[in-house]
Parts: structure tokens; sequence; C-alpha cells
């Protein structure tokens, strides 16, 4: 399952977000990093896996494209998707 939605944050602040929504102290989820670079993270989870890619919107100068791709639907995705709209909104 894949779901796109913009952001307003940059994709570094995005990603930082990310890490923050699963390995920070008030995390909701537990997870573990399997992999990340300049414009993904993946993530493990006691459920599955989950990655999130964020790069420049082509599109629209200034915003940033936001990818959430899971094997299967997780009810996490929601929950971080509206995390990231309350971090810095959508574009």
């Amino acid at each position: 399952m894949t779901t796109e939605t913009g952001s307003t944050l940059s994709p570094a602040e995005v990603l930082g977000v990310v890490r923050a929504f699963f390995l920070g102290a008030d995390r909701i989820v537990d997870a573990w990093i399997d992999t990340e670079s300049d414009t993904h993270i993946s993530l493990c989870t006691f459920r599955g896996n989950l990655s999130v890619a964020a790069f420049a919107d082509p599109e629209q100068p200034g915003a940033t494209r936001v990818r959430v791709t899971t094997l299967r639907e997780e009810g996490i995705v929601p929950r971080l998707l509206t995390h990231l709209s309350l971090a810095g909104g959508w574009s």
C-alpha cells in the first residue's frame, strides 16, 4: 500500500519528524531503522516494514512530496501523516 501527500516541510525535516515519531522518547510504535538515506527511511516494526520517501515536488517549487509504503495496510500510517501535518502542514 502506497500513500502519497505533500508537505511544506523540507525533505530533511520530514525525515526528522518520521525518525522522532518512531524512535523518539514519545514514540507511539517501537521501530528500528533498516536503511536510510537523504531521501528515505525504511523502518521495521512489530507488524512489518514501512518506508517513507521525501523529495522535492517537481510540480510545486518549495514543496515536498511524501510517499509512505507498506507491504500491507498499517494502522500507523494515518497517525504518521497526521503527525506530519501537525509538525509543519500540508502543501
